[in-house]
């Protein structure tokens, strides 16, 4: 038997250039010893070995782990990485989990497929474009450069590099989806960079199109961000002051004509046949362009599209939609693609959902609407809760505890005015111990009574004319917050509905009553129905409880691919116009 002998290791590059930066070695201490009856010579690789014919010879060997090369990262300043992860000191971001994965993969690329080089490139733009990530368009801009100077090995590292970014901002949006809705830039902390999870396995288009924000529109969004992002600006700024009526001329007409065709407000068609009509001298090209006909069609869709009253006249709030830019309009798509991380449930059963700036609710199952109702929510200085929960029972014929603000700022001081109003509002004065127990208003002094250390509750009972209608909706969370039938139906015929003190008023609430009650296939509606008329106090427990989503959602594409916008009521958007208080922003699941 051969002696023992030491052998210089070489390595295999995975492309043409080096790869790794140091040359392994056998027979010295390490991690790996490697016993060899039949004298090959070895060979490691980048992340393996393989063994070849040589003289008859016990070998004993050991690999050292190969060390990850950077070459090919020179080539370009690394300046996103400072902005991205503050608290890295190394010149990318995830340095230790590079090199897990690539020993992982036997040091081979994981980039070579242009497919899932552009997935990866997409959805990444789509996450910068929120504008709430500093440091990725800079990121953007070096791969692009590496790709562009068909740099590979630094392509690959830094794209790498990059996916581990993109999992751990996804990572800490959905621990806290919070940060989608306020003004906050999200980094990565060191403690981020530490919990944060290697890839495991190869890369794939599968496996990058696992990490898009929504699956079954997502190529149409962001086909429309690109489309948007590369348009010069509209030059679109109208004050609606004084509102331009029907039959009236359109100032700069013939920019706002092109703005309606690129949305499609106005058909290609229609266009090119104004523009023709408008194609005499510039004197008259300003005032050729008036609010009738195909223009006057095209803005009551735009109007429709913006949740607005589609009258056809471009007032303030018209205007203030139209003067919008559309790089606004892309960040907005953006914004709100990537909030779609938390509220999505695709093939997980009905779900009843509340859009609060379109003031609609709709229970979908998958993408079909089932049901869908106009609703009035919480007003800007008291919003309406984002959250999760289930509705689990319906009150029939529901009381009604009138809230603190209404008994000081209303009750109190008209019930000064007159002990009628009482009667004529269907009230009584309860103890705060024990609801049932009724206090006679006779026996109280009012001229000494003070609004905001009054010791009793007012309770409006049961009846058609209830605060809270004929019936409501009841479901668990933290915050008081249902949904419920109203007897101020006018309320809905309103385009903004925000008016109420957080709870949701559903305009066809007894549609929703007989909708639940069917899905237990009980026969209970004949039951409710008779509930209805006796005017007494009931519940209805539901065995088969069905989810519920509050959700903030400004920019879509509907059904029919159209773009829908509407107004940021509460400032989550953008905190310049209606900064709300971010309390509300629960984002808690209570199902």
């Amino acid at each position: 038997m051969g002696g023992l002998k030491s052998y210089r290791v070489t390595h295999k590059p995975v492309f043409q250039g080096e790869w790794l930066t140091e040359v392994l070695k056998l027979g010295s201490a390490g991690v790996l010893t490697v016993s060899l009856m039949i004298s090959p010579m070895v060979v490691a690789e980048e992340g393996g070995s393989q063994l070849l014919p040589a003289s008859g010879a016990m070998v004993s060997a050991t690999l050292t782990v190969p060390k990850l090369g950077r070459q090919g990262l020179d080539s370009v300043p690394l300046t996103s990485t400072r902005v991205i992860c503050p608290s890295q000191s190394d010149q990318l971001c995830f340095p230790e989990q590079l090199q897990k994965f690539y020993a992982s993969q036997d040091f081979m690329p994981a980039w070579q497929d242009t497919a899932v080089v552009d997935e990866f490139m997409q959805q990444l733009m789509v996450l910068a474009e929120t504008q709430r990530v500093p440091g990725l368009p800079l990121r953007i801009n070096e791969l692009n450069q590496l790709r562009d100077k068909r740099d590979q090995r630094g392509f690959d590292l830094l794209a790498t590099d990059t996916l581990f970014v993109y999992q751990a901002m996804i990572h800490q949006i959905q621990r806290d989806p919070s940060t989608l809705y306020r003004p906050a830039d999200l980094t990565l902390s060191m403690k981020e960079l530490q919990d944060a999870s290697s890839v495991s396995g190869p890369v794939t288009l599968s496996s990058i199109k696992r990490l898009r924000p929504v699956d079954s529109n997502f190529s149409s969004l962001v086909s429309q961000i690109n489309q948007l992002e590369q348009l010069a600006p509209h030059g679109v700024y109208l004050t609606g002051r004084p509102a331009v009526q029907y039959g009236a001329p359109i100032p700069r007409g013939e920019k706002l004509i092109k703005m309606l065709n690129v949305f499609g407000d106005l058909s290609d068609q229609d266009y090119s046949n104004l523009i023709s009509a408008e194609a005499g001298s510039v004197a008259i090209r300003e005032a050729a362009v008036v609010n009738t006909g195909v223009v006057h069609a095209a803005i009551r869709h735009f109007q429709q599209r913006h949740g607005l009253n589609d009258d056809g006249v471009i007032g303030p709030e018209t205007a203030r939609n139209m003067a919008r830019s559309y790089q606004q309009v892309a960040q907005l798509l953006a914004l709100n693609m990537q909030r779609n991380r938390v509220i999505r449930r695709d093939n997980h059963g009905e779900i009843l959902q509340v859009n609060i700036p379109e003031f609609m609710l709709r229970i979908l199952d998958d993408n079909d609407v089932l049901f869908e109702s106009k609703v009035i929510v919480g007003r800007s200085e008291r919003p309406t809760y984002l959250f999760s929960s289930a509705i689990n029972h319906m009150v029939v014929n529901p009381t009604w505890n009138v809230p603190e603000t209404i008994k000081e700022e209303d009750v109190i001081p008209k019930l000064k005015q007159s002990l009628n109003y009482l009667a004529n509002h269907n009230m009584r004065i309860v103890s705060r111990r024990n609801a049932s127990e009724s206090i006679d208003p006779s026996q109280i002094d009012w001229s000494t009574v003070s609004a905001k250390s009054f010791p009793y509750e007012f309770q409006q009972g049961a009846g058609p004319n209830n605060a809270l209608g004929q019936v409501k909706f009841m479901m668990p969370n933290s915050y008081s917050i249902y949904l419920h039938d109203t007897p101020s139906k006018r309320l809905f015929n309103k385009s903004k509905r925000n008016f109420s003190s957080g709870c949701v008023r559903v305009e066809r609430a007894h549609d929703l009553a007989h909708f639940l009650l069917e899905r237990q296939h009980s026969g209970q509606s004949a039951s409710y129905e008779k509930l209805l008329k006796k005017r007494t106090t009931a519940t209805i427990n539901l065995r088969k409880t069905l989810a519920v989503d509050f959700i903030y959602r400004t920019a879509w594409l509907d059904e029919k691919g159209q773009l829908q916008i509407r107004d940021d009521i509460y400032g989550y958007d953008d905190d310049t116009s209606v900064p709300a208080e971010h309390d509300y922003i629960a984002m808690s699941r209570f199902r």
